[in-house]
């Protein structure tokens, strides 16, 4: 028996379309402002988790931003090439690697956040702020529920 379902009843479709689509629009006004232009959602991840944490090693990141080894690897490789992080060996453990942001990677903080708030003014167009408070919210205990 096969059961039918509507995709936008899906909590999976809609949270995995939604945090794309916002991711475009980040990435496109980046790219329209002069910024690397092949900048992809795992860049970004990686470069948000920075700005949080700075000098964090790079198996956390792959844990952190839930990608395997070897695309946190290519992930850094680019952002290396863009100069906007840096890969420093761990003065404690000499097999791990910290990965810094640049001055040039700490800026695109100041890039990027402007980009990301006028991205979500268009998508919550109609939705209240206590509507939204409960969707981040309920996002949040979702998040953590899934990360135990």
């Amino acid at each position: 028996m096969t059961i039918k379902s509507d995709p936008y009843d899906s909590l999976v479709f809609l949270t995995n379309r939604v945090g794309r689509l916002l991711s475009n629009e980040v990435r496109k006004k980046l790219e329209e402002e002069g910024g690397p232009q092949i900048l992809q959602t795992t860049h970004i991840g990686v470069l948000v988790d920075l700005w949080v944490q700075d000098g964090v090693r790079q198996q956390d990141l792959a844990v952190s931003t839930i990608k395997d080894k070897g695309t946190i690897t290519r992930t850094l490789n680019f952002l290396e090439q863009e100069n906007l992080v840096v890969r420093v060996t761990d003065r404690s453990d000499k097999r791990n690697k910290r990965i810094y942001l640049t001055h040039k990677g700490k800026e695109m903080e100041h890039r990027l956040l402007p980009y990301a708030e006028h991205a979500t003014v268009g998508a919550t167009d109609g939705i209240s702020p206590e509507e939204l408070r409960v969707c981040k919210d309920v996002l949040a205990r979702l998040y953590k529920n899934l990360i135990k």
